[in-house]
């Protein structure tokens, strides 16, 4: 089964990839709370640094209440300072990022693709929107300007190939689910 990780980026030759965003400051300690973006909360655990706007905070606490990660930073010792973070992202190093099977993928990894329905280009994706409702949403901007989204479903998928960035699909399973905007 294929499947689509938390999201990613580049910048200045480090490779982060996005696992979180603080919601709040929790409490008067500096804690935040952050939402998961990653399939499973319980990877925070497994981290020592985080960035937030390309700054290193090593995580000095960690507690995991259902979806949502609580952490205590060093350099965050306050409400005051924790509210600075609010509406921010926390990244880490791609290093440090959990390996993926053979099926799954990183949105940083598929941004860019080609689409390509019986061996005709479509369009490059530009876009990957997790709804948490079912099948990620994906976004592909087609040579004229207009713009289609089909879920992410493993049976219109033929083949993903990152590498060469091909995104192939089957063209009638597509028609049967794309949404075209003008």
């Amino acid at each position: 089964m294929r499947k689509i990780l938390s999201s990613c980026y580049y910048e200045e030759k480090m490779e982060y990839i996005t696992v979180g965003e603080v919601l709040k400051a929790q409490g008067i300690a500096g804690e935040i709370k952050v939402r998961s973006l990653s399939d499973s909360a319980e990877r925070f655990a497994k981290l020592r640094v985080v960035y937030v706007e390309n700054k290193p905070y090593k995580i000095l606490n960690l507690r995991i209440d259902r979806e949502y990660v609580y952490l205590r930073l060093q350099g965050v010792e306050n409400r005051t300072v924790a509210e600075t973070l609010r509406g921010k992202f926390l990244q880490i190093d791609r290093v440090h990022a959990v390996d993926l099977n053979e099926s799954e993928y990183f949105i940083a990894d598929l941004i860019g693709c080609e689409l390509i329905a019986d061996d005709c280009p479509l369009g490059a994706i530009t876009d990957i929107l997790q709804n948490g409702g079912g099948a990620d949403v994906i976004n592909v901007r087609a040579p004229s300007g207009k713009e289609l989204r089909f879920p992410f479903l493993n049976r219109i998928v033929k083949e993903v190939d990152v590498e060469r960035k091909r995104f192939v699909v089957y063209r009638k399973l597509l028609d049967e689910v794309c949404v075209y905007d003008d």
